[in-house]
């Protein structure tokens, strides 16, 4: 078995097609994923919820941010791709408002065969969708280095510079409430303008 960890969660390669992650909340996120599945959006297919973990089918495929240290010449192409998930994630209904996933950056996009697949939905909820396209610029320009400073300017360019400032506030607060972000980061993000 193999396991990879994240900042929030651990995840176990079962060997089978699938993996265990743990954290979050499993029936939560399975809601959310099984909604999101069910109207196209590209996600692993849920296999099983326990109390402590999902099940989850296993994508085969770097993650984005892999994919783009091995051909940095394609930044514009995959910065487009993050651009085109959230146009289509915010487009499914929840509670009155759209689903947001608010941790959408290249750490959690996988580049499988059939195209990229968004991983990790433990912060989803319903919500504003400029709060969503803010963070995934503030997380790219604050906890990236210098490729996520470069995609962070190319993901502007394409998502639109107006609702990245709207956003920016709530996405802001959200990232500095987060118990994952590390004090270096959260310096960065306070030093943020839009």
């Amino acid at each position: 078995m193999t396991r990879m960890q994240g900042r929030a969660s651990q995840v176990t390669d079962l060997g089978d097609g699938t993996v265990l992650r743990r954290g979050g909340d499993p029936e939560r996120e399975a809601r959310l994923m099984t909604l999101a599945r069910s109207h196209g959006f590209p996600v692993p297919r849920v296999r099983d919820v326990r109390h402590d973990a999902l099940v989850l089918e296993r994508i085969d495929g770097p993650t984005m941010s892999h994919a783009i240290m091995l051909r940095p010449w394609r930044a514009g192409r995959h910065a487009a791709a993050l651009v085109d998930l959230h146009e289509r994630l915010h487009r499914i209904p929840l509670d009155g408002a759209a689903l947001l996933h608010l941790d959408l950056h290249p750490e959690n996009v996988l580049v499988a065969p059939g195209g990229p697949v968004v991983i990790d939905w433990t912060n989803a909820r319903a919500g504003d969708p400029r709060q969503d396209v803010a963070l995934t610029w503030l997380i790219l320009a604050t906890s990236g280095g210098f490729p996520g400073r470069l995609l962070a300017r190319l993901f502007r360019r394409r998502a639109g510079s107006e609702a990245i400032r709207h956003g920016l506030p709530a996405a802001v607060a959200f990232r500095l409430a987060d118990p994952n972000v590390t004090d270096a980061e959260r310096e960065r993000v306070r030093g943020v303008r839009a």
